[in-house]
């Protein structure tokens, strides 16, 4: 059954456990490497108050349609976009249409990004991000079909 993953900048109060919690299950100790979220300034409509905010990817699956290598598609167990490291060139076309400006580029220039912590949710568990945002602006759901 496929999942989606909602972020909601509202209740997000820039803990930065979602970010902890991405490279403590996706990358060794030691290891050198963006995070998967994006880190993102947010002033509330009086202009007073500031806060950081660090949404994810919410695949919604903008890139996988502009990809012209097809590198990047959604995971038919899940429902998650993923990407095809074999496949992609590192043309940037996803780049432009993210809407969280959430994609990453790695030492060889291909496209990464979250993969929605497919491995965990295989194994019966909730993603990383989720399991750690206690205000709750990460969540996600179970979509029909």
């Amino acid at each position: 059954m496929p999942y989606r993953l909602k972020f909601d900048k509202e209740k997000c109060i820039g803990c930065y456990a979602c970010h902890i919690a991405c490279l403590d299950a996706h990358h060794s100790v030691g290891e050198i490497v963006p995070s998967f979220r994006a880190f993102q300034k947010v002033t509330d409509l009086s202009g007073t108050f500031e806060k950081t905010v660090c949404p994810g990817c919410i695949h919604c699956g903008k890139c996988e349609h502009v990809c012209p290598q097809h590198a990047i598609y959604r995971e038919k167990t899940t429902g998650f976009i993923l990407v095809d490291q074999d496949l992609c060139n590192g043309c940037r076309s996803c780049e432009a249409v993210c809407p969280l400006q959430v994609l990453h580029f790695n030492e060889e220039g291909k496209m990464e990004k979250c993969d929605g912590c497919v491995e965990r949710i295989k194994e019966g568990r909730e993603p990383a991000c989720v399991r750690t945002c206690y205000p709750g602006a990460i969540t996600w759901e179970k979509v029909d079909g």
